[in-house]
């Protein structure tokens, strides 16, 4: 079987990959059949490229792509030329950004917007009024600092 996968290249600890076309009986970074492209995650913004006629080529051969790849072929423009469908552009930064802070005001807010907050129950509201089991003035935290 053919598979459409990631190779390994670069120096430790900083890493770069080829976008390969192998058999995978080969190992990862093992015999090649074809090179398509070459993906740096390291960059900022990541750097792919992808040439889409030859992975099209190969995904009509009946190559099989591994989840990553796939999803960089998504990003490149690749896998739709593949399936027909149209490209989706990758978010811009400001739309991650944007995302990222809607989620956490979300999650930082207990109650979602239009409904009540939860009601807090009577005997955390008498908590000051409850006898003291230490018949001592001091405030317990007091000696601790």
């Amino acid at each position: 079987m053919v598979k459409i996968r990631l190779m390994r290249v670069g120096k430790s600890k900083q890493p770069s990959y080829r976008v390969v076309v192998a058999d995978s009986r080969s190992p990862r970074d093992g015999r090649i059949i074809e090179s398509i492209g070459h993906y740096q995650p390291r960059h900022d913004p990541s750097q792919i490229v992808i040439d889409s006629s030859r992975a099209v080529y190969w995904l009509g051969k009946g190559a099989q792509p591994s989840n990553t790849v796939k999803n960089l072929m998504r990003i490149s423009g690749a896998w739709a030329e593949f399936t027909g469908e149209t490209p989706s552009a990758p978010p811009t930064q400001e739309e991650v950004r944007r995302r990222a802070t809607a989620a956490a005001s979300v999650s930082a807010d207990e109650a979602p917007a239009g409904e009540a907050p939860a009601e807090v129950p009577e005997s955390a509201d008498r908590a000051d009024t409850a006898p003291e089991a230490d018949s001592g003035d001091s405030d317990p935290g007091e000696g601790k600092k």
